[in-house]
């Protein structure tokens, strides 16, 4: 039923792609309540493409964990089914507080997934690790909901469609704003306050650590992109701000996995690093650069999470992920070693794979902004 249900979000998820590939948005008010009531709902291109990409992802990770303990637990598959409920609200929701909401569906369920985890691994590591991720977020979270509060009491609304270009006319809206995508890049490990990722992530169970790494810092990234695209209208005079911290978090993230010695924990420190990469199309705010970042973010989940199921798989075959121990024994898993090999010269940006593609096209900024990039964010939310 669990993986029959995914296989069926993945489907509709591939056909909202088709729908919105010319551009158009689809809006609906939930229970047809009049707007302003309603919860509303938006799919645009970007949001079709999350959707699909992160169904796929739940699906692939869905079938390692059943090969694994993880997977076995009878609390697997509903603590599974409503994160990805929480994962499609998310990504689906124009509504910033609906948009606090899921998230925390989409977090919850996290929880308990890391709980059995612990449970299953007993070491001091993964009890430690879970108490980091669960209390750092349900500051994060505290933090993200008192940004939304100050969004509402100072715009008077939360709808995204209404929100448009409000923080570029009122700098309390754009300050209470700043209070929310302050919360949204802690969630996403931006530095300095990265260094929950990296010890959390490593010590949970590798079919955890693929799916966690592949939606939650993510999703947080879709909706530092959504707020500032819609909110801000990619006003200029923030720019800086974002291009000093992405700067620092691409450079502190790939210094930090200098001195690991276990792989999974090499991947995580990597991950910061990579969050930088992608957010700084964001803060560039062109059209090549969010072309590039979106595309990055798109191949990011999926690359990553290959990563850390492969040494998931290393894990399960060897009983270790560290460097020291594994010298000459992967030679003997060829299958292994190319699906890894592939997907880090993917990560890695070599051509002719992804990572290169979205890499290089961030390389050649246009003479001008293009307005009409705006407009799609805009109208995504009415």
């Amino acid at each position: 039923m669990l993986l029959l249900v995914q296989t069926a979000q993945l489907v509709a998820a591939t056909l909202l792609v088709i729908e919105t590939a010319d551009g158009s948005v689809h809006a609906h008010q939930v229970g047809g309540w009049i707007p302003g009531i309603a919860i509303p709902f938006a799919v645009d291109a970007f949001s079709a493409l999350m959707l699909t990409v992160a169904g796929g992802l739940i699906l692939v990770c869905t079938l390692f964990a059943l090969q694994v303990d993880a997977g076995r637990h009878r609390f697997y598959a509903p603590l599974v089914m409503v994160l990805q409920a929480g994962v499609v609200g998310t990504l689906l929701t124009a509504d910033v507080f609906n948009m606090f909401v899921f998230i925390e569906v989409m977090l919850l369920p996290t929880y308990g997934l890391l709980v059995l985890a612990a449970r299953g691994r007993g070491t001091r590591a993964s009890v430690v690790g879970s108490r980091l991720y669960v209390t750092f977020n349900l500051f994060v979270s505290t933090l993200f909901l008192a940004g939304v509060a100050m969004i509402y009491g100072t715009a008077g609304t939360v709808n995204l469609g209404e929100l448009a270009g409000a923080a570029s006319e009122d700098p309390l809206v754009a300050a209470a704003a700043g209070v929310s995508l302050f919360a949204l890049s802690m969630k996403a490990a931006v530095v300095p306050v990265h260094g929950w990722l990296a010890r959390a992530y490593p010590s949970t169970s590798p079919a955890i650590t693929a799916l966690i790494s592949g939606l939650h810092t993510k999703v947080a990234i879709y909706a530092i992109y959504r707020l500032y695209a819609v909110i801000f209208e990619g006003d200029e005079r923030f720019l800086w701000i974002g291009i000093l911290l992405f700067s620092a978090t691409m450079l502190i993230g790939v210094l930090g996995a200098v001195g690991e010695d276990r792989m999974r924990s090499i991947l995580a420190f990597h991950m910061v690093s990579q969050i930088g990469y992608i957010l700084l199309g964001v803060a560039l705010f062109t059209p090549f650069g969010l072309t590039a970042g979106i595309a990055y973010l798109l191949h990011h989940m999926i690359v990553k999470a290959s990563l850390f199921l492969s040494t998931g798989a290393i894990e399960e075959r060897f009983g270790t992920d560290k460097l020291s121990e594994l010298k000459g024994r992967i030679g003997k898993e060829p299958l292994l070693a190319v699906a890894f090999g592939a997907a880090a010269m993917s990560l890695a940006g070599l051509p002719p794979f992804s990572g290169f593609i979205a890499k290089f096209s961030s390389s050649p900024p246009p003479s001008r902004r293009d307005r009409s990039l705006l407009r799609w964010s805009r109208c995504s939310s009415r």
